[in-house]
């Protein structure tokens, strides 16, 4: 049951960093908040379908990435790390409810390009222009608890507490500290996924 949990939530974490890719490349509305009002609604009825592909494989991507926190999580605790695992956890539940605000503002910005909501659609476009700020206290949280983890705990290799120690600094650019995040989930996945082989090898030895 261990080996079964450890490659499956390693390989959730891969799937929420593809689904998160690709919704990054769909995210561009083309419109900026100094546009005019026609331009906005054009470039949103423009991107509708992309838009929409977009939020769907983002919310999809957040479901994956919230089953790979809790199994990291376990793994933490497993390893002595108790309340900064429980930190982590938290921190993780905080970046994942951005994600969805922001697919929330973007369907919002879907359907007011298409009905012609003039105020509505620049007052999306002004949020999502703006909104990298409520990432930061998620990524704080998430990559003290982690480095935590790994310094004071020794639950994570120290390289990922390194990381980690990035991902928390990424509070204060909120949208680099969003890439930095999705990097280290792939690095921590693509560890995972190693010691679970090894570990496997070892037993088939």
């Amino acid at each position: 049951m261990d080996k079964l949990r450890n490659w499956v939530g390693s390989l959730s974490g891969l799937v929420s960093v593809a689904t998160l890719l690709i919704w990054g490349s769909t995210a561009d509305m083309d419109a900026e908040p100094s546009d005019s009002a026609s331009t906005v609604l054009a470039a949103l009825r423009e991107n509708a379908d992309d838009t929409r592909r977009g939020v769907w494989i983002m919310l999809l991507g957040v479901g994956f990435l919230l089953f790979f926190l809790a199994y990291l999580r376990g793994e933490l605790r497993d390893g002595g790390a108790d309340w900064a695992a429980d930190a982590f956890l938290a921190g993780g539940v905080i970046l994942a409810g951005a994600f969805v605000v922001v697919a929330a503002f973007q369907q919002i910005g879907v359907e007011a390009g298409l009905y012609g909501h003039t105020e509505v659609a620049q007052g999306v476009v002004d949020f999502l222009w703006n909104s990298s700020l409520i990432f930061a206290p998620g990524l704080l949280a998430v990559g003290l608890a982690a480095a935590v983890a790994s310094f004071g705990y020794g639950a994570l290799p120290k390289w990922l507490g390194a990381f980690a120690a990035l991902v928390a600094l990424g509070a204060l650019a909120p949208w680099i500290g969003i890439l930095i995040f999705v990097a280290w989930v792939l690095a921590a996945s693509i560890s995972g996924i190693i010691q679970a082989s090894s570990t496997n090898t070892a037993d088939s030895a």
